[in-house]
């Protein structure tokens, strides 16, 4: 057969595959769960792509490598399209995430002192948690011989560490404009930082005036969380195409390296999950009387993938069950829908940053290390708890190390098992330090916290 006819059979293929996901999402949507229709989607384009790759006998073996290109590429079109509507609202969101939370903070020694202590813990968290990353995922090795799937290389640009003085510098924007231009994201925090301070000095003399600003950067924040929300509602269209990829590029060889991810994540958000139980310990709070408390977001947190869309739960569950101050719970919950995402700004950036690396043979020193960690936490701000986050993280750490961002497509197709766990870690590292600064102010409730009743997940 020849190439051209056996690739354009393969083509067809995959669009009865796109229209059988487009009535799976959209009229079964009812029927399944967001969750389920991410697996379903993965396997299909996993059973896809080894038939694709059980057929190649019907060409030469000449032929073959033609064939993988011209049927993976088609496949690529809704796979990078996918991670390029990922990146296309970091800006946005990310600014307006971090210009929003400072305007709208008030501004008394109260809320001073536990801005400070709250956003002084999701800090180290996030550090420890990006550590623990690193260091499963150099036991294991991870990225050592793993190599992108045909046609990946084309549109894969090779980073190159810049160094600590360098890493540093490159983050405060001399053009705001030029930094949104080239995603950088952590410039764009630094001058919505700025920006938010200023207006908040302004709104002191003259309120009037920036009331409409402030007003207008809400409205653009709920839009920006809207267009995100649709993006989000693609991956099972991007799983799907790169899960293809990857099985027909690779076959079932792919998933050697695959497991060897899922067993570094897994292993990570376990022992973050155990960090975040001893500083519970350490401050006086039972960790499994806790969690007998804390179930009903940690579930919702599993099924949504989302912090944001848990926040009520999480909120209603710290006041009413753990016994935190209202004050805390809306405040310090809040603040970790945006900074100190243990599992989707701390560990998994460490972990693809580590797994990069290892496949672009950068040496992994001390101070590549310290600069890794340091990018990680200053990263860690401003992100927004909806699926997806992530990947926006992902972006920010492997720009401000001058590493690519599109080898994380090896991992993306099987990724939305681990975003579960991740998004668990994230709720609970937010209640955990909700808790904990709450009893260092105070106002803890040890009553409430010692009661026996039970909100129903």
């Amino acid at each position: 057969m020849s190439t051209l006819l056996f690739s354009s059979i393969w083509i067809g293929i995959l669009i009865l595959l796109f229209f059988l996901l487009v009535h799976i999402n959209v009229n079964l949507k009812k029927k399944f769960k967001f969750s389920t229709r991410v697996i379903i989607s993965t396997v299909l384009g996993f059973v896809v792509g080894i038939v694709f790759q059980s057929t190649l006998g019907m060409v030469g073996a000449e032929q073959v490598p033609d064939v993988i290109k011209n049927v993976t590429t088609a496949a690529s079109l809704v796979g990078r399209g996918f991670t390029s509507l990922l990146k296309m609202v970091v800006i946005p969101l990310v600014g307006l995430s971090v210009y929003n939370s400072i305007v709208n903070s008030k501004n008394n020694e109260n809320l001073r002192k536990l801005t400070g202590k709250s956003v002084g813990y999701y800090t180290v968290t996030v550090a420890i948690s990006a550590i623990i990353g690193i260091s499963v995922a150099m036991m294991f090795n991870l990225g050592v011989g793993m190599k992108l799937p045909e046609g990946m290389e084309a549109w894969t640009g090779k980073g190159e560490y810049k160094g600590l003085v360098d890493v540093v510098v490159s983050f405060i924007p001399s053009n705001i404009f030029k930094a949104m231009a080239e995603t950088s994201v952590i410039g764009v925090v630094i001058f919505a930082a700025f920006l938010g301070f200023a207006t908040n000095r302004v709104s002191l003399k003259k309120p009037e005036k920036i009331q409409p600003l402030k007003d207008v950067a809400a409205a653009l924040f709920t839009v920006m969380t809207s267009v995100t929300t649709t993006i989000i509602k693609i991956i099972p269209y991007g799983v799907a195409a790169l899960m293809f990829d990857l099985t027909a590029s690779y076959g079932l060889e792919v998933f050697k390296n695959l497991v060897t991810y899922l067993i570094v994540m897994f292993i990570s958000l376990v022992l973050v999950v155990i960090m975040q139980s001893i500083n519970l310990a350490i401050h006086g709070v039972n960790p499994f009387a806790y969690y007998k408390k804390a179930m009903a977001p940690l579930i919702l947190a599993l099924t949504t993938t989302s912090s944001m869309g848990t926040l009520p739960v999480t909120i209603e569950t710290l006041e009413k069950e753990v016994g935190v101050s209202s004050a805390t719970a809306n405040f310090t919950a809040t603040l970790g829908t945006t900074i100190g995402m243990n599992g989707c700004a701390g560990v998994f950036p460490a972990v693809i940053a580590i797994m990069i690396a290892n496949m672009n043979g950068i040496a992994i020193t001390p101070v590549f290390l310290v600069s890794l960690i340091t990018v990680i936490v200053l990263g860690s701000f401003g992100m927004a708890g909806v699926p997806g986050t992530a990947y926006i993280a992902a972006t920010v750490v492997l720009g401000g190390m001058g590493l690519p961002f599109d080898p994380v497509a090896i991992v993306l197709p099987i990724d939305s098992i681990i975003d579960m766990g991740r998004t668990a870690v994230n709720v609970n590292g937010a209640m955990t330090i909700s808790t904990v600064v709450d009893r260092e102010m105070g106002s803890f409730d040890e009553t409430v916290f010692k009661s026996e009743r039970v909100i129903e997940a």
